[in-house]
Order: C-alpha cells, then structure tokens, then sequence
C-alpha cells in the first residue's frame, strides 16, 4: 500500500507567492496617483459648480425672474472679483472649505453677457491643477 501526499509543494507555494508579487507591485502603481486626480477632479467639479451658478444667475438677470446677483463694474466697489463674487454663487453663501478662488488677470464687466475666468485650487495640494470658472456678466 502506497501512501499519497496531500498538500502543495514548495515549488508550487513559492511560484504563486511570487507571481502575487508581480500583480501587487503591477497594481500599485495604478493606485498611487488617484489621490491627486481626486483633488483635479473636485477642482474640476467646484469650477463647473461655479459656472453653472453664473449661467443660471445670468438668466435671472436676463429675464428678471426670481434674485440675480449683479455682476457688473456699477457697483460700488466693482462687484467682479471673483473673491466677492464667487462665495455669493454658491447655495450656501460660502465658497468650499479647503479651496481657493483666485482672478485670473483683470476682470472687467463692460456689458451684460460678457465674461472673466477664475482659477480654483485646493490649498493643501501644492501639485494639482487649478480649474477654471467662467462667470458671466449681469451689466455693464
């Protein structure tokens, strides 16, 4: 009577262990830089939020339906800096924790339907990409 093994063979344990190896390290790499395309895709997100609250503001103004803010160089001071005005687009009144909102060049609204650029970055992150909002003009 012959006795048979039950079990695996070192060989055999050592060829999958290795091979897991491979996928790991393959896997790793893939996984590495989400964080930072997390963080553009949120910058992406608050500058289209912004944008999308400009447009909806601008058809207020244009129609005279419901509050628009106004977006013009009458005020006093000029209500076109996107520091003033961008925290004032959003539903809460506050622009997001964590993020900033800078001018891009001068923003000047000479007429309504005109238009300026704001970048928004994340402040903790020195490596991502800053996203752009474009904020359309109410007047002039």
């Amino acid at each position: 009577m012959q006795k048979t093994q039950k079990g695996f063979t070192l060989i055999e344990l050592v060829v999958v262990i290795v091979l897991l190896g491979i996928l790991g390290v393959t896997a790793l790499g893939k996984f590495q830089n989400l964080s930072l395309q997390a963080i553009n895709a949120a910058n992406s997100g608050i500058a289209s939020e912004m944008s999308a609250a400009s447009s909806i503001n601008y058809a207020a103004a244009l129609v005279g339906v419901g509050t628009a803010i106004d977006i013009s160089d009458t005020t006093t001071p000029a209500n076109v800096a996107c520091t003033v005005i961008g925290p004032q687009l959003f539903a809460s009144g506050v622009f997001p924790t964590g993020y900033q909102i800078v001018d891009v060049g001068a923003p000047a609204c000479t007429a309504g339907g005109n238009s300026f650029s704001c970048l928004i970055d994340n402040i903790a992150e020195t490596g991502d990409t800053a996203a752009t909002a474009t904020v359309l003009c109410t007047g002039g």
